[in-house]
């Protein structure tokens, strides 16, 4: 490795550590793996018998007319489920439309054309906070679909094939989950009982080098290749940037790094 990848390589690391595994961009680093995304759901679904039988991240949903979304985690289970998985560690107010849009999009995708309504696969939503939305002090809530009648007798469930759960790293109600979301909600603690969390956090903030980096091009390359490579990777992008203005790098170098093109680079940096 040269002087000026290794250098490279350790500023990349720096910009790393400084995040935590929640963020939107390391999450789909840590999703990328299977295994994480299964003993993931195993911890906050409570079902130690969970299997994964696929996965996807930052999957792109486009729109012709309306708008388009990207979902952090998309993963089908073995009893044909499928779980999406939402990270939103800002406040968003109007949380409850926001996920009810998502599993319409999604739910959109899970129907092949002349499907019957019938055949489509139930899907799990988990939206997860850093703040517990509700103050209950609770680690988890689950979303109730009950048809009521007009005297205020519950008739039954409302059966929409649509559970969704709201999960905080503050609630403290549930000590199993609440202590796996500590290890995703800094970059320091660590529990060797959760072998996947703790195998990619020692990769990603304790060695650093080159798995890091071919991870993070990974990502890259498939966030590029759907179309969403503005805005993503900003740390990554911002370091690139800066070494090509210093002179530190040249173009070329510059766009093999990012996986694309010399031409696409330079016209990225204009």
């Amino acid at each position: 490795m040269n002087k000026k990848h290794n250098s490279y390589s350790k500023e990349l690391f720096e910009i790393t550590k400084e995040l935590i595994p929640l963020n939107n961009d390391m999450f789909a680093l840590f999703a990328m793996n299977i295994s994480f995304c299964q003993e993931f759901l195993r911890v906050l679904l409570q079902d130690k018998n969970l299997i994964v039988l696929d996965n996807d991240i930052q999957k792109h949903l486009p729109d012709a007319y309306f708008k388009s979304y990207t979902i952090d985690m998309l993963c089908r289970l073995s009893d044909d489920r499928v779980v999406n998985v939402e990270i939103q560690l800002e406040k968003e107010q109007h949380h409850a439309k926001r996920i009810f849009q998502y599993a319409s999009a999604i739910k959109h995708i899970l129907i092949e054309k002349g499907g019957k309504y019938k055949d489509v696969k139930d899907l799990i939503v988990i939206y997860l906070t850093r703040d517990d939305i509700f103050k209950r002090d609770c680690t988890i809530y689950h979303v109730e679909h009950k048809i009521v009648t007009d005297g205020g007798d519950v008739v039954g469930d409302w059966d929409a094939g649509l559970t969704v759960y709201y999960v905080n790293t503050e609630g403290l109600s549930n000590e199993t989950i609440h202590n796996y979301l500590q290890i995703l909600a800094d970059s320091v603690t660590f529990d060797s009982k959760y072998e996947e969390v703790t195998k990619l956090k020692n990769e990603y903030f304790t060695r650093g080098g080159n798995i890091q980096m071919g991870r993070l091009q990974q990502l890259f390359e498939k966030v590029k290749q759907e179309g969403k490579a503005e805005g993503k990777l900003e740390g990554m992008f911002a370091l690139i940037k800066k070494q090509f203005y210093e002179k530190i790098v040249d173009a070329a170098y510059a766009a093999k790094e990012l996986g694309m093109t010399e031409q696409e680079f330079l016209k990225m940096v204009k």
